[in-house]
């Protein structure tokens, strides 16, 4: 089989299987320079599907930092599937757009692809889902979450209340979101001011790239007080300090449930692994709590041991669930 037709069974696998494109939708895909070949090789499939298509380009740098041009996001509420055809960078942004959070509420389903990968399956996509679904419902039954590594990491805070949001590669309900084809984690926003404990980052932060020198982050109510290490807790800091007041703020558990991703590389897909899970600083009013940031940043750990209200439920990376 040729590449190009692996590419486009790739395609396929996203359109069919991970975001269920029917017959006669609507489906607007938004794609931005450098991109275009993956956007029309997705629109053609769409279209084979009988799926009514829209294009649009934009430019990620310039258009897509805080929300989409106003021209985007009314096409973006009246589709029933949006793909953002775009820089992982950017798809981090746009998943937690208020107009992605729009669009969802009005019943679209959103898919972020920043690459097509020719080797995935739908068994993949399913087995991704059936875990991820699986971890997100322990999260939303659970009241209590504690986070530990072996290098020191050791952080409990209350999910009480809260809802998880299952960050799946399959989204076809009305509202579904999220990076297709491999991205997913179990995420859930913690009870504000609940956070305790040390943080110690060791694989990726958002904006800094991969960790060589550990970072030691103190959690106190819900807030990162204090930041220690070399060049990467530097920068971690500068990132908190031109952030606005909830910049600190301790906003999100992630935990990565893709078991095709087999080491980290120190990079924003790290935290889609199984094993390795994170927590985010800024902003988490788009993933079930009540605290708006202009930032939104994740620092990722590897072989991390989680309890649910007591309950083991991994170990060192390895699920037991």
């Amino acid at each position: 089989m040729s590449k190009k037709l692996d590419y486009r069974k790739g395609a396929r696998v996203i359109v069919e299987t991970c975001m269920g494109i029917k017959p006669n939708e609507k489906v607007l895909i938004i794609n931005s320079r450098g991109f275009k070949k993956n956007a029309l090789l997705l629109a053609e499939e769409a279209e084979a599907l009988g799926a009514e298509v829209t294009m649009v380009n934009v430019d990620a740098i310039k258009e897509m930092l805080i929300e989409p041009p106003e021209e985007v996001s009314q096409k973006m509420l009246k589709s029933n599937v949006i793909l953002g055809v775009l820089p992982y960078s950017t798809i981090q942004l746009f998943l937690h757009m208020n107009a992605r959070r729009a669009a969802t509420d009005a019943g679209a389903r959103v898919g972020g692809v920043p690459y097509i990968n020719p080797n995935i399956t739908s068994e993949d996509v399913y087995e991704i889902t059936e875990l991820t679904e699986k971890l997100s419902e322990l999260l939303t039954n659970g009241e209590e979450a504690r986070i530990s590594t072996q290098l020191g990491t050791d952080v409990v805070l209350s999910i009480k209340d809260r809802i998880s949001a299952p960050l799946s590669v399959r989204h076809v309900v009305p509202g579904a979101w999220g990076a297709v084809p491999e991205y997913s984690e179990a995420a859930i926003a913690p009870v504000e001011g609940t956070a305790q404990g040390l943080w110690i980052i060791d694989v990726f932060f958002e904006k800094v790239g991969a960790i060589k020198n550990p970072v030691n982050i103190l959690i106190e109510n819900g807030r990162a007080v204090k930041i220690e290490g070399a060049e990467e807790a530097d920068k971690i800091r500068t990132i908190i300090e031109a952030s606005d007041e909830n910049g600190n703020n301790i906003a999100e558990l992630g935990i990565g449930t893709n078991h095709t991703v087999k080491h980290t590389t120190g990079t924003v897909g790290d935290k889609m692994m199984k094993g390795t899970a994170h927590l985010a600083i800024g902003k988490n009013i788009n993933i079930g709590g009540q605290t708006y940031s202009n930032i939104h940043h994740d620092g990722v750990m590897d072989r991390v041991s989680i309890k649910i209200d007591g309950k083991l439920i991994q170990k060192e990376g390895k699920f037991l669930i």
